[in-house]
């Protein structure tokens, strides 16, 4: 007799976690459960709520959750950082060894980058199917980040395992076109298994509110301001220092008039206050994230938002904090390649601007243009909104995982 198979998905983030992996995963789980059976084996919380303490166990929205013992040091110093992943993936790996079983299908989210590895070597070990969801792309990250170059010995022993990961897993998805294009650079024959479901947006949560129906707004004296809105994690491959040489020519040009809001926390965020600092911008307000339950007005707190890279980061990594962007008819100003996912989708559907990486006087130039043509601003405004619901739906990305994952087994 057929039975459905067991989806496993593999996360260090997951409910409670708010952060983008951990409620983008929560969600992806949440939806194959309304089909099968489905199991989550993820870290305790550490990030976003690295206070709480969630069960060990748990069952919800039709999940079973298992959550492994890891320490929790802050993931802002490598050192630390890298103890938290070796107590992670021991007891990842031991959950898996005795869990896993013939048939069953796991799903493996690049983060921690060891993760996939072991998830992949014990599918083999156990039969089950191994589906790789990549947000990063390793070892790539390290080259516009400055921790090693392409040429080094470091970068061709990482590239060499994840060359042999991704020819070994059963599918590989990516979550943007550009991303895929590097997977499949790195070895032609990975174009058959190699699919793109792009995150998505929470239409639903997040809808338009007005400047004057916003108490986060109001709260932070933003009425009158004309805001530019960053909004995620402040990571060394975002280009903060780009944001604050734009910030301090448009400070030149207008004044106050035009307000920077930048929220969120990361590596890079003490440099880019550090920067502000000595640059005395008075035209930057740093702020660490916003509640979930309060996103819908965080993000409207933006006449337009930013999602700023460095160079050489096309493929790299996909920001999905631009589908909620959109959800809440704000459009986005993409400081980034002209090849990303993030500038495709900009100009395809019409809903921002790009600008080129570490360009800091194009992007003042950009943003002086749009403060300039607010009638544009509006019409783009409403039209991001639509676009959101109709093409970066929740369902669109979930019919696609449940095609992937949901089978039957003998």
């Amino acid at each position: 007799m057929a039975r459905s198979a067991r989806i496993w998905v593999l996360s260090e983030l997951y409910y409670p976690e708010d952060g983008a992996t951990g409620h983008l995963l929560t969600q992806v789980a949440e939806s194959l459960a309304e089909k099968t059976d489905v199991r989550v084996i993820c870290a305790q919380p550490h990030y976003t709520q690295r206070r709480d303490k969630a069960p060990a166990k748990e069952l919800r929205n039709g999940v079973d959750i298992r959550r492994c013992w890891s320490t929790s040091f802050s993931k802002d110093r490598i050192v630390l950082r890298m103890i938290n992943m070796l107590t992670i993936m021991m007891s990842f790996s031991w959950n898996m060894l005795w869990r896993f079983r013939k048939g069953d299908q796991v799903l493996v989210v690049t983060n921690p980058p060891a993760l996939p590895f072991v998830a992949w070597i014990l599918c083999r070990m156990r039969g089950s199917q191994c589906h790789l969801l990549i947000h990063d792309i390793y070892p790539d990250v390290l080259v516009p980040t400055r921790f090693t170059k392409e040429n080094s010995l470091l970068y061709r022993l990482i590239d060499g395992a994840v060359g042999r990961l991704y020819r070994g897993v059963d599918q590989i998805i990516t979550i943007g076109r550009d991303m895929q294009r590097r997977v499949i650079a790195k070895s032609p024959e990975l174009a058959s298994k190699t699919v793109v479901i792009p995150n998505w947006c929470d239409a639903e949560l997040l809808t338009p509110v007005g400047d004057h129906e916003n108490p986060i707004r109001a709260r932070l004296n933003l009425q009158d301001k004309f805001v530019v809105l960053y909004s995620g994690n402040i990571g060394r491959t975002h280009g903060m220092s780009t944001i604050a040489e734009a910030a301090k020519i448009l400070e030149a040009q207008h004044g106050d008039a035009i307000h920077w809001l930048i929220c969120g926390n990361g590596g890079g965020k003490q440099a880019f206050a550090n920067r502000c600092r000595e640059l005395r911008l008075k035209s930057v307000s740093i702020h660490p994230f916003f509640p979930r339950e309060d996103l819908n007005y965080s993000l409207n707190c933006g006449d337009i938002g930013i999602i700023s890279f460095v160079a050489g980061m096309s493929g790299i990594s996909v920001p999905s904090r631009m589908y909620n962007f959109f959800a809440a008819g704000c459009p986005v100003v993409g400081v980034t390649e002209a090849d990303s996912e993030l500038a495709l989708v900009l100009s395809e559907h019409n809903l921002g601007w790009v600008v080129p990486p570490e360009q800091p006087q194009n992007l003042a130039d950009q943003i002086s243009r749009i403060y300039h043509h607010r009638k544009e601003l509006e019409t783009k405004s409403d039209h991001c909104r639509k676009t959101a619901q109709v093409f970066f739906s929740r369902e669109n990305s979930m019919g696609q995982f449940r095609k992937i994952l949901v089978q039957t087994v003998g």
